[in-house]
């Protein structure tokens, strides 16, 4: 013999694993237009880092920001290629042991629409200072 009380809890687990379901899939959805943009910026500002900064030891403002436009055009950042969006200032060494300092500026906003929903903007608003030697012989 059931009691009453059970009987009116059948079927209750359904409509809490459809909410369940409904909520992932909007998670996903969500995070499928984020992270290209997420994930593109972070490459720029790792290959900066890693790799461009680094080696700016003996090239001029103008070459360094190529460089860094070159990534941003392989990473697909259009917004990295506007004008003033990429600063460069490199601060040459005034002696063989004296270092000298490289500062990159990325000042840009890339919008995500979220399905006509919602909009976010993602702002890159970094300074990247490094020390280079520059009168190496």
């Amino acid at each position: 013999m059931t009691s009453p009380f059970r009987n009116r809890q059948a079927g209750e687990g359904k409509l809490g694993c459809i909410i369940t379901i409904a909520v992932l899939v909007i998670l996903i959805a969500a995070a499928m237009k984020a992270w290209p943009v997420y994930y593109s910026n972070n490459e720029l500002d790792t290959a900066i880092n890693n790799d461009i900064a680094p080696m700016a030891s003996r090239a001029t403002d103008e070459e360094v920001m190529s460089q860094i436009k070159a990534k941003a055009k392989e990473l697909d950042i259009p917004e990295a290629l506007k004008p003033g969006a990429i600063t460069v200032n490199i601060t040459p060494s005034s002696g063989t042991d004296v270092p000298g300092n490289i500062h990159i500026v990325l000042r840009y906003q890339r919008p995500v629409d979220f399905y006509g929903v919602y909009s976010y903007t993602f702002v890159t608003d970094d300074t990247i200072d490094r020390t280079v030697y520059t009168n190496i012989q």
